[in-house]
């Protein structure tokens, strides 16, 4: 038996003649035996149209055998587009264009999706109905072509079939064949389409038209140029009506450019400072705890005569010292609060107003780390120096005055800039809450 197979393997047909004349009985062996492939599907994989040609005069029974795939040898000789393989199993039994692999696809659907488009016609043209069956994600035929990309092979299922309902038919998505010609970008296709009747206004399970999808991958020239190839579509259009129409497709699937960059250039912002608050938010708390621990001034030590460990800032200058440690625990405390805040998980993005919390805790951290740098310095600065001290501490707190109110005055003008676009869609609404606020008072102005 596997020189049987190597004889089909080979297509020697004089050694397949020598085996029968040994074995009148080989073939029925076969059919019985524990193999799912048959000689035959070999020698149809093969194209070995002779080999073929003997085995079935002599056991034509054989073109019904399927393999571990489900598949017949016509669904292989379909694959490979063998035409005269096809022809001679189509001899044979015709009735096998029906006969199903383990995808549900007959032999046409093969042939339609390798594009084999004289096979294709000679499988049609036998047993029509075979082509108009439906496989798995209730597709049809055309559909693999579309989805194979196989223009000349559904030009002729087209013209063969000539069935205006078959064309229209939706998957178990309701995507029809222009659904997925748009999907997959095939222009040439899409005109055809719509050239041979295939309605575009058919919505799929989703919502959309074929020229929606379409849309959604292709600038505004592309489409117009698409709507004014097919006359279906363009007929009852204007230019000016085909260019708003293409326009309001393009946007309703694509933001405008200038938005889109809005919105990731917000979104940076928003993760670069989030970055730069925490840092900012740990080096704060380090040295403010650090403050704490070793204030200005140092402590005393066990041979000064003070207890060790005390601070000798709040021995000699207790008033400041009292200021210096609020201050210190609000710059700690703030400092926390915006590391808690970043390690919480919340969503930080939306809304932004966490994220403007966390700059405004952040702002109130640095005030008062420079009002602790202030009283530091008046601490250890010696009395000689002080007029020296109390002159640059006062330009450094003007100047820094003056940088916060320009900082400050920024943000109110960008706050104003972007609530004003805003303000003439809620005057409406205030004015009519005052109107209502002011009916709910006339029964009290007529008691008084």
């Amino acid at each position: 038996m596997d020189e049987l197979y190597e004889a089909a393997v080979k297509g020697n047909v004089a050694s397949l003649l020598e085996l029968l004349e040994k074995d009148k009985l080989l073939l029925d062996r076969i059919m019985t035996g524990n193999r799912t492939e048959t000689p035959v599907h070999i020698a149809a994989m093969l194209g070995h149209w002779k080999f073929v040609e003997e085995v079935l005069a002599r056991k034509p029974e054989l073109v019904k055998e399927q393999d571990s795939q489900s598949s017949t040898p016509l669904h292989l000789a379909a694959a490979k587009g063998y035409f005269n393989i096809v022809t001679s199993l189509l001899r044979v039994y015709p009735e096998i264009c029906f006969v199903r692999d383990k995808y549900e696809r007959n032999p046409i659907h093969v042939a339609a999706m390798k594009g084999h488009v004289d096979v294709l016609e000679l499988l049609v043209r036998t047993k029509p109905d075979a082509a108009r069956s439906v496989i798995e994600h209730g597709q049809t035929i055309l559909h693999l072509c579309v989805k194979h990309n196989r223009l000349e092979a559904l030009k002729l299922l087209m013209d063969i079939l000539d069935d205006n309902h078959f064309i229209n038919l939706g998957d178990d998505y309701g995507d029809t064949i222009l659904h997925l010609a748009a999907a997959n970008r095939q222009t040439k296709t899409i005109v055809f389409l719509i050239d041979k009747g295939v309605d575009p206004n058919i919505k799929n399970s989703r919502g959309f038209t074929a020229l929606g999808l379409l849309a959604q991958g292709q600038s505004v020239e592309r489409v117009s140029e698409i709507m004014h190839s097919v006359p279906q579509i363009s007929e009852n259009l204007d230019p000016s009506k085909q260019t708003v129409y293409a326009n309001n497709m393009v946007t309703a699937f694509h933001p405008p450019v200038g938005e889109d960059d809005k919105s990731k250039a917000k979104r940076k912002w928003q993760k670069n400072m989030h970055k730069t608050l925490v840092v900012v938010a740990v080096l704060l708390a380090t040295m403010a705890f650090q403050a704490s621990i070793t204030p200005p001034g140092g402590l005393w030590q066990d041979n000064d005569g003070h207890t060790a460990g005390e601070s000798i800032m709040a021995d000699k200058y207790p008033h400041r010292y009292r200021k210096f440690i609020a201050c210190n625990t609000i710059i700690f405390v703030a400092s926390l609060s915006i590391i808690m805040l970043f390690i919480s998980g919340l969503p930080l993005e939306k809304p932004q107003i966490t994220t403007w919390i966390a700059m405004l805790t952040t702002w109130v951290a640095i005030i008062f780390t420079a009002v602790a740098y202030s009283i530091s310095i008046w601490v250890f600065t010696p009395y000689s120096e002080l007029h020296f001290t109390n002159k640059t501490v006062r330009v450094a707190v003007l100047t820094w005055t003056g940088l916060m109110a320009f900082i400050f005055l920024c943000q109110i003008v960008r706050l104003i800039l972007k609530v004003a676009p805003k303000v003439p869609k809620m005057a409406p609404k205030v004015l009519k809450f005052v109107r209502k606020a002011s009916i709910r008072r006339e029964p009290e102005d007529l008691i008084a």
